[in-house]
């Protein structure tokens, strides 16, 4: 496997755990425990993650199937993370 098969999984794999944090903070938010510092820890991690994602795919060119698949991982957790955030303000 070459390094940049290596760095795929691991993108990958970092964004399908963090397109798991919400639900886990909100159980958490449910259980009646303050999440402000976790969740601005969490916030910082998605956009660092969002941003090597995008070096990722911008290195690995729009031609290269696994472009698709980080497109798809960063698209999940994005909507996840931001879906989460808005239904806190309701």
């Amino acid at each position: 496997m070459s390094n940049t098969d290596d760095a795929t999984d691991e993108i990958l794999h970092e964004l399908a755990e963090a397109k798991a944090w919400p639900t886990r903070l909100k159980q958490v938010l449910d259980g009646g425990s303050d999440v402000g510092d976790e969740m601005r820890e969490a916030g910082e991690r998605i956009e660092a993650l969002e941003k090597r994602a995008k070096e990722t795919i911008k290195r690995l060119g729009c031609v290269d199937p696994q472009t698709r698949m980080i497109s798809q991982g960063m698209a999940d957790m994005l909507i996840g993370w931001y879906t989460f955030k808005d239904s806190l303000k309701s």
